[in-house]
């Protein structure tokens, strides 16, 4: 399955018309901040697990407050049926997508997940996902790619994450036997270990849909390309994937190191006055706008500037 378009109109920041083609591999989303690229990633998200409710026409208050609209945009029900109109094509199932927020949230997985059951509470329900999501088991049978993308993390880690439901904890097992609790686990290696989970537990097979916001965060740049690798491996099995980024470094790499039948899109969203458009293009070089080159560029003036005694 796959998200093949998306159309938005008067969405939250999405002011006007909006419309996006999709690659079924690779999608990198960059933009400047206020540009809706993580409303885009929580949109399409939240889509893909209530479109099958999304009737409007037939009792849509009752639907519209069961896939708990308030709880993923903070904006009432009755705002989002009067305020919008979404389109989206593509053949999706709602068992088979994953959301990875910026913020890794499992080490407060013991306290946090009755707290967000509260619903009083406006906590979004993609991190109640994204906990319920990590505390599956691994499936029995491993298949290739789960043994070669498995390996590959517990490589870069030094182990793999494993769920303790006795004590409600996450811990990293190292390849010595040692147990290391999230809290003091390392963030870059927290992020790895929960894709590894996600891989292990047969969540990420072919068909499924991955939303991931930043994932650079908290990540030595030396990992980003092992990343990359990782994620065109999960796109070559038939995983497609969203990606929001502020790091040339991340974006850069997926055009370098993608194998020539890899799918991957760029895609820049940019304000037009108070309406933001969606340029695309496969290749990171040749996208216009990209805010993720023009500052190291601005930088790289300055620093000859400086060189030069222009500013002395």
């Amino acid at each position: 399955m796959a998200i093949r378009r998306v159309e938005i109109k008067d969405f939250l920041v999405f002011k006007g018309e909006l419309a996006i083609d999709f690659y079924p591999g690779v999608n990198v989303i960059i933009g400047g901040n206020g540009t809706g690229k993580t409303t885009l990633l929580k949109f399409l998200y939240w889509y893909g697990k209530h479109y099958k409710y999304l009737d409007w026409e037939t009792n849509h208050e009752s639907r519209a407050k069961f896939v708990g609209i308030e709880h993923y945009f903070g904006v009432s029900y009755k705002y989002f049926k009067s305020l919008n109109e979404f389109h989206i094509d593509g053949d999706i199932y709602d068992e088979q997508i994953i959301y990875i927020p910026e913020k890794d949230i499992l080490e407060h997985a013991k306290g946090l997940l009755p707290f967000i059951e509260q619903k009083s509470t406006g906590f979004s329900q993609i991190y109640k996902k994204v906990i319920v999501s990590a505390q599956d088991i691994p499936t029995k049978n491993q298949t290739e790619t789960q043994k070669k993308i498995g390996e590959k993390i517990t490589n870069i880690i030094g182990g793999y994450i494993e769920w303790v439901q006795s004590e409600g904890t996450f811990y990293t097992i190292r390849t010595d036997g040692m147990r290391i609790p999230f809290a003091i686990e390392a963030s870059g290696f927290k992020k790895l270990g929960f894709l590894g989970l996600l891989v292990a537990s047969g969540q990420l097979v072919p068909g499924a849909i991955l939303f991931w916001d930043e994932p650079e965060n908290s990540l030595n740049p030396e990992l980003v390309p092992k990343l990359v690798d990782i994620l065109l491996e999960l796109s070559r099995n038939d995983v497609q994937i969203f990606i929001v980024t502020h790091s040339e470094l991340l974006a850069d790499y997926f055009d370098t190191i993608r194998r020539n039948e890899d799918e991957v899109l760029f895609i820049s969203l940019c304000k037009e006055g108070e309406t933001i458009k969606a340029n695309t293009n496969d290749r990171f070089d040749l996208l216009i706008p990209n805010k993720l080159t023009e500052e190291p560029v601005t930088l790289y003036e300055k620093k000859l500037d400086r060189g030069l005694g222009v500013n002395d």
